[in-house]
């Protein structure tokens, strides 16, 4: 069930809301992976009175979460496009289930520190599939609608993270932050075996690119080293420079590497458009202005535990809301790019407004709310975005991507806060510091800003365009007609890869049937023409007269053929009896089920493109018969006039065939 994608029962595969159902399963993990990350601080008095730890040890147990998460989910993103999104994304709860239970059960802090990286293995699998199980889940037009419930559930379970931590903690101990997760997974698990589809646009993964995983964790761990050293963690002074040089030499030898390597972690072509690119950056800026504020204000309102809830309550409150009901609420007609630049200047104004009085409870609960709709809106756009612009087949690997921008993001908004409170030396340091903190939270969300004014929604609405609507683009319409041959040898392969997979699951549908294919083709052919004689069918086969013989003899053992003498007596004719006749029907029926239930599964925008693309098939159809016989009207009336059936009417044409 694990390492195979099964099916969806049919009622799931055929009801209306079966794309809305695929969402609902990914929402699960989306809020246990956002209630796990902001409840587990909350545990560190705890753990460190239970273990007699200092606050550097227990800080890893968080640390090497981050470390793990950020590092690996590019890499399971571009394995789950190779063996399948769905068998990852299982999997992934799978691990995460049991590093929870293990968490839960842990005898000391190392082993903590183990089971955490254990835990941030199976969380960087569930994060690198979430959006592309999303965005492959429903229609392109209902992408940003999509990806705004997955962040409302992401918002829901950061909001509700320090009520429901704080209240396990006080009432049944720390353990039981992490044990809360087994109950949650199980049901995701279920959830998802029987809710998500199938992958259907894989990315063929030759060779895994090693190389490029431990350049991308030695670059992405020392930036978060770095990060955090200036943040407080407990190193010496010369240590962030040699993290940082150490980052930044690691990322170009990962960019090095990534353009000469046959099969790279991270192709480049895929950060080549714009969308990817920038969008990319202001993922980032988005992500690190959302977490700020959850670091800065409890230190600005610590002294009331509730009024603190309170106020970061409104954060994220407002970011569900507008994740949620954004898309129904604007103007259907609003682009991507108009609805981000909305966003973040709801942001950039909002965090201009909690410079003024950053102590002031109300006035930051109001403000924080504005701060969260704003993210609310552009979040879910810039991902539908990003997600447009990339093509299916490499969507965990995007997927990817944005989950380490967040992962980045936030801890660049830990590091901004708490580099600002250490940098302030006034008297009133709570204060100032804050303004400090807010004054660089304002200075990414102009980036955000910055972002947004580029040409890259216009390349990212193509692109959803094309996936929705595509070839609606004429002559006419004034833009030029470029024309653009077909690969050969790729249109060979995908012949012989579709023709394999009918036959796999034929046999996996039928497993009764014993008839080989070349029996069941032989069949068919004669139920296209009875009366056919053996030379002639060798002939629509192009099969030797031998083995159309041998064919022919194991058929009619069976009793599914039968001979009989031809007008010229010197040959026989060929007609099917009932069973074959069944077998032919039989045949076809699961062949015409098996398309049936793979076109169901598969995305709208790819239904559309393969029914614009029919009559090209058709045409080439007809071409590569016309190279096998020049002339086949003649030959198929040749056929008619020798069967031994009368036949006044004209011969079939290949189009009617």
């Amino acid at each position: 069930m694990l390492f195979v994608e099964s099916a969806r029962p049919r009622f799931v595969r055929e009801h209306s809301r079966a794309g809305w159902l695929a969402v609902g399963a990914v929402c699960l993990g989306a809020f246990m992976g956002q209630l796990d990350a902001s409840i587990v601080t909350l545990t560190f008095p705890s753990v460190q009175h239970e273990f007699r730890a200092s606050l550097a040890g227990v800080e890893w147990v968080s640390l090497a979460y981050l470390l793990t998460v950020v590092g690996l989910v590019v890499a399971a993103g571009r394995i789950a496009d190779s063996i399948g999104r769905k068998a990852v994304y299982l999997q992934g709860f799978v691990v995460f289930t049991a590093a929870s239970a293990a968490c839960a059960l842990a005898p000391g802090l190392g082993w903590l520190i183990g089971f955490r990286v254990l835990q941030a293995v199976g969380a960087a699998m569930l994060q690198a599939n979430s959006v592309a199980l999303v965005v492959t889940s429903v229609p392109a037009k209902r992408m940003r609608a999509a990806l705004g419930v997955q962040a409302g559930a992401q918002a829901l379970g950061l909001a509700l993270g320090p009520a429901i931590g704080g209240m396990l903690v006080d009432s049944v101990g720390w353990r039981w932050v992490y044990g809360v997760n087994v109950p949650v997974g199980v049901i995701a698990l279920i959830a998802g075996r029987y809710l998500l589809p199938r992958t259907r646009q894989r990315s063929v993964l030759h060779e895994f690119d090693w190389r490029g995983l431990l350049l991308l964790i030695l670059c992405t761990s020392s930036l978060l080293l770095a990060v955090s050293s200036v943040s407080g963690l407990a190193v010496p002074a010369w240590a962030p420079v040699a993290l940082g040089v150490l980052a930044a030499a690691a990322g170009a030898g990962l960019w090095w590497w990534s353009r000469r390597a046959a099969d790279p972690l991270i192709d480049l072509t895929m950060l080549r458009p714009t969308a990817v690119s920038v969008g990319l950056v202001g993922a980032f800026a988005a992500y690190l202005v959302l977490f700020g504020p959850l670091a800065l204000f409890p230190q600005l309102h610590g002294a009331s535990v509730a009024g603190t809830g309170l106020i970061l309550t409104a954060l994220p409150a407002g970011f569900a809301l507008a994740a949620v009901t954004g898309g129904r609420v604007l103007p259907l007609h609003w682009h991507g790019r108009r609805r981000e630049r909305l966003g973040a200047a709801m942001a950039t104004i909002a965090l201009a407004a909690l410079l003024a009085d950053p102590a002031s409870a109300w006035w930051a609960f109001g403000w924080l709310g504005l701060l969260g709709l704003g993210l609310g809106i552009f979040i879910p756009s810039n991902n539908t975005a990003i997600m447009s612009a990339v093509p299916a087949g490499r969507s965990g690997t995007s997927g990817g991507l944005v989950n380490m921008a967040r992962g980045l993001g936030t801890a660049g908004g830990v590091a901004v806060v708490t580099l600002a409170l250490h940098l302030d030396g006034s008297s009133d340091g709570a204060v100032s510091g804050s303004r400090i903190a807010l004054g660089g939270l304002l200075l990414f969300a102009i980036l955000a800003v910055a972002t947004t004014s580029t040409a890259r929604r216009a390349e990212s609405g193509r692109s959803s365009q094309r996936e929705e609507s595509p070839m609606t683009t004429s002559a006419a319409e004034g833009s030029p007609v470029t024309t653009v041959r077909p690969d050969e040898n790729a249109i060979a392969e995908i012949i012989a890869c579709l023709r394999r997979a009918m036959r796999r699951a034929a046999r996996a549908a039928d497993p009764a049937n014993t008839l080989s294919v070349a029996q069941l083709e032989l069949l068919s052919s004669v139920s296209e023409h009875p009366g056919v004689r053996p030379g002639q069918l060798a002939r629509l086969l192009r099969l030797a007269p031998n083995s159309v013989t041998t064919l022919v003899n194991g058929l009619q053992a069976q009793n599914m053929i039968t001979r009989a003498p031809g007008e010229d007596r010197r040959a026989v004719t060929l007609t099917l009896t009932d069973e074959g006749r069944a077998a032919v029907r039989a045949w076809q029926s699961t062949n015409t089920d098996i398309l049936r239930t793979a076109l169901d599964d598969l995305h709208p925008g790819w239904q559309h493109l393969l029914a614009a693309a029919m009559p090209a098939l058709t045409e080439l159809t007809r071409a590569i018969d016309t190279l096998a016989d020049p002339v086949p009207a003649q030959r198929d009336s040749e056929t008619t006039a020798h069967s031994g059936r009368v036949r006044r009417e004209p011969a079939t044409s290949p189009s009617e065939g």
